[in-house]
């Protein structure tokens, strides 16, 4: 019998016939090159398609989305686009119990004394980053709404992305603008403030030399001098030219705009409610140009303050809420710094201080040497396709960022508003009826509801123009609210307290054994008596 063959029957065998021998060779060898060759096929088809037909693809798309979005903008929506408006009606405010008198008087004995730096023209533009911006400086003051109203043109819709063009509109032709479709996307702008010239314009965006200042966090091109001169030059133009009227026929005085709200006026309170009865007093302010690290024409900046009634018919002071870019801080009443009616640093006194930092016009409660460093949240918006939050919180720590108050108590270096011209906004129940309030002579301007100077062109160059009052979400619709869960407690008196109470405590410890509060042995004599 013949001994099996040890070899596997899967080896090279010369002695195998040759087909068999062929299919093993080409089944071990050749087919994984071949899948090889076909990977690196499909990879390279792969490559293709990514480097050359997606983007392809991609520009196609988004050139049919703009060509859409242009010939909505044109035709105003009647083709291709849906208008977006906003509720005319909004919930239906309650009644209020303080009469016109009762509110005027309020506005007054509360309004604010706001610390600025002077309005001096020799002394801006306001964005300063040398060594000593701390010292002196310029700044916008608060003027009448009808400094941007008698000077701006209505953008109407996503217009307002097209190019900029000469020319105003007419306090008429705004008015009847109200309440088309598209009013949220349009802005009252500014035209021409780099004087119609491309060069200045392309220097205020990348500015060139000492002009190359840091933006954000990040080295960016940002104008130091470029449109703050300009504008500045503009502004103390027209301010220059108003001095020289009558005072009563100047056109835009020092004015601040005053909103008394009982809790019972607002929807979500009403009768009954703890809150019913108390009164928050808002207090508005229009200022030209915010000129900080985030430029924009036109800048809405405002506290709030809290008081409740008491049996006697007078008033109880709580405390107030500054707004400091997009959000808030609160203190107590009895740690403001307040003045009297004569404008007089007084404990006792109904005016709370209020110190505004050059060019961002942010509200704080003391004076500092050193600066405010801001903190804010971040909104984008991007052409033609609208507003974008960025859920963020950040703190910018850079010298150029800083906020500088002013200290005209102090250190000398400012000056004091404290303006009478406090102009009383009608009830709750007028300022929530859109239609309604767009007849009013006086206040038809808080219907609109786009924004107050021009968008920004893009992302960290700069900023878009606020929106009005009405346009400040929950700080405006229920700043009971907003001062409870949007704002942070000012905790600085509580601290300096703490610290100077434990200072205190440490230089009496080692007299500690001697403190009357201690009971002490009485001397006893050597014979035990007494």
């Amino acid at each position: 019998m013949t001994a099996k063959d040890p070899r596997s029957r899967y080896d090279f065998d010369d002695d195998l016939p040759a087909g068999p021998m062929r299919l093993r060779r080409a089944r071990l060898f050749w087919l994984p090159l071949f899948l090889v060759f076909v990977d690196g096929l499909l990879l390279l088809i792969s490559l293709a398609v990514a480097i050359v037909v997606v983007p392809i693809i991609l520009t196609v798309l988004l050139l049919l989305a703009i060509g859409r979005l242009l010939i909505a903008t044109v035709t105003r929506g009647r083709l291709f686009g849906k208008p977006r408006t906003r509720k005319e009606e909004e919930a239906e405010a309650g009644e209020t119990t303080l009469s016109e008198d009762v509110r005027r008087r309020l506005a007054l004995q509360y309004r604010p004394s706001l610390s600025m730096f002077p309005e001096a023209g020799e002394f801006g533009p306001p964005y300063r980053t040398e060594e000593n911006a701390s010292l002196y400086g310029a700044d916008y003051h608060p003027r009448s709404v009808n400094i941007m109203l008698r000077h701006a043109r209505l953008r109407a819709g996503r217009w307002q992305w097209l190019p900029d063009m000469p020319g105003k509109s007419s306090i008429e032709d705004i008015r009847s603008e109200l309440g088309k479709p598209y009013e949220e996307q349009s802005s009252l702008e500014i035209p021409w403030l780099h004087g119609g010239n491309p060069l200045k314009i392309v220097r205020h965006l990348f500015p060139f030399g000492r002009q190359f200042q840091a933006h954000w966090s990040v080295l960016v091109p940002k104008a130091e001098c470029g449109c703050s001169v300009g504008v500045w030059d503009r502004y103390t133009r027209i301010i220059e030219t108003d001095r020289q009227r009558p005072p009563r026929e100047r056109l835009y005085p020092h004015e601040i705009y005053a909103r008394v709200l009982e809790g019972r006026e607002l929807p979500e309170i009403g009768e009954g409610h703890p809150l019913s009865a108390a009164i928050a007093i808002q207090y508005w302010w229009f200022l030209f140009y915010n000129d900080a690290w985030n430029r924009h024409q036109g800048d809405w900046e405002g506290i709030t303050l809290f008081v409740l009634p008491r049996a006697d018919g007078a008033f109880r002071p709580l405390g107030a809420a500054y707004g400091a870019h997009d959000l808030g801080r609160w203190r107590r009443w009895q740690d403001l710094q307040r003045v009297n009616d004569a404008g007089v640093e007084s404990r006792s006194g109904d005016h709370p201080m209020v110190f505004m930092a050059r060019g961002s016009h942010a509200s704080y409660f003391d004076h500092n040497p050193n600066g405010y460093h801001p903190s804010m949240t971040r909104k984008l918006r991007v052409p033609f396709l609208g507003d974008y939050s960025i859920p963020s919180q950040f703190v910018l720590e850079q010298r150029n960022a800083i906020d500088w108050v002013a200290d005209p108590h102090g250190a000398g270096n400012g000056v004091t508003v404290f303006t009478e011209n406090v102009k009383v906004m009608p009830p709750e129940k007028t300022l929530r009826d859109l239609p309604l309030l767009r007849t009013d002579d006086e206040w038809w301007w808080m219907a609109y509801q786009g924004l107050w100077g021009s968008p920004e062109v893009l992302p960290f160059f700069g900023g878009s123009g606020p929106r009005g009052p009405r346009g400040q979400g929950i700080r405006w619709t229920n700043p009971f609210r907003w001062v409870m869960r949007e704002c942070i407690a000012d905790d600085l008196p509580y601290w300096v307290e703490m610290f100077a109470t434990w200072e205190g405590a440490e230089e009496q410890a080692p007299r500690a054994v001697e403190s009357p509060l201690i009971p002490q042995a009485e001397p006893v004599s050597p014979t035990g008596a007494p």
